[in-house]
């Protein structure tokens, strides 16, 4: 039988296709493949980049440690820094901060960005969601200059206004086209498509919880979707403490109870009321200390997907060393506090005796 060379390179080349679609993952499983992207369950980090060490912070761990965990949403706040009047547009005039640079600032948004464009560069089979809040009143200016200095305007994907068909993340992964961006206030679509006005397309419960009993299942933000069936929703679940110095009240994470925050008996708990009050599972699980209690195996089992549990997070890791670190410096500054302690006394000891021998 003959064949010939144009049929032997179209079967190797159909060979070589399955058995690269075969092996293809999306955001770590094959079965995530052919989902379209507004079915899935991704767990969202609460203000992603408050991770240094300060009790305003929600986090342990830097972004790019969170996606390599398996965070797959990053929620931001842009702030304007403390000595800034108004909002400015350059790269830089985006702050991360907690309510207030004052507060906790985690420096220019820019920064940040960069360190997500080289995680979603070295991993090409991942799809991330970044979702923003605009306290400092910026305009598309400011988001266009930071995300053309970060390098990830070329990763942004465009949601056409009013389309509730998202394409798969096969589809977002072949495109290249796989960070999708929401923001809550000042977006234009017309200067910036890829940046979207996140109330047309997600709703959120509500987010200032203060003990176990406070999480619910209703639409709070914002009041009245235009399409609350055919939208994603945040299901907020984390825990505020307040602290008040002088008439500055602020939020403090509660960070040891995060255990039981992310575990089953709340985390799932709220997620199975949500499904059956919504019709339908959380698209995000915005929690503080994701690397606390159980929330990247419950957002698998929500996928129906198994999770399989590295020996240790990475964040943990990051998180020991920052420990140690901080241990190691604060017995050197105890050191050094104790040395010139005992140089004082010395000296002091030398100036009474040279005084009492003039005497």
């Amino acid at each position: 039988m003959y064949i010939s060379s144009l049929s032997i390179f179209a079967i190797a080349t159909a060979f070589a296709s399955a058995v690269v679609n075969a092996q293809q993952v999306c955001n770590g499983h094959a079965e995530f493949c052919d989902k379209p992207y507004d079915t899935l369950t991704y767990l969202l980090t609460h203000n992603a980049y408050g991770y240094v060490a300060n009790p305003a912070a929600n986090q342990a761990c830097p972004v790019n440690t969170q996606l390599t965990d398996g965070v797959r949403g990053l929620k931001l706040s842009a702030i304007k820094s403390s000595n800034a009047t108004t909002a400015g547009s350059t790269a830089d005039s985006i702050q991360l901060c907690h309510t207030s640079c004052s507060i906790l600032n985690a420096g220019a948004a820019v920064d940040t960005l960069k360190v997500i464009t080289d995680w979603v560069k070295n991993n090409p089979n991942e799809v991330v969601t970044i979702m923003w809040n605009n306290l400092g009143g910026f305009t598309t200016d400011a988001f266009a200059a930071a995300y053309n200095a970060s390098g990830l305007t070329e990763y942004s994907h465009v949601q056409a206004y009013g389309n509730f068909t998202w394409p798969t993340l096969a589809e977002m992964i072949a495109s290249g086209k796989r960070v999708v961006n929401f923001m809550d206030e000042g977006t234009d679509t017309s200067a910036l498509p890829w940046l979207l006005p996140e109330w047309n397309f997600v709703f959120e419960t509500p987010y200032d919880n203060h003990n176990e009993s406070a999480f619910s299942c209703v639409i709070d933000r914002p009041a009245q979707p235009d399409n609350p069936t055919e939208v994603m929703y945040v299901m907020n679940h984390f825990l505020y403490g307040t602290l008040t110095l002088g008439t500055t009240v602020i939020e403090i994470p509660q960070k040891g109870t995060s255990n039981v925050t992310n575990g089953e008996s709340s985390l799932l708990k709220q997620a199975q009321t949500c499904t059956q009050t919504f019709g339908r599972q959380p698209n995000f699980l915005e929690i503080d200390f994701y690397n606390k209690g159980d929330a990247l195996k419950i957002a698998a089992q929500l996928n129906n997907v198994t999770y399989t549990a590295p020996s240790q997070l990475q964040c943990d890791i990051y998180e020991a060393n920052a420990a140690s670190s901080q241990s190691r410096s604060s017995s050197s500054e105890a050191t050094n506090q104790h040395s010139v302690m005992f140089g004082t006394t010395v000296l002091l000891c030398l100036v009474a005796t040279a005084f009492s021998t003039f005497l």
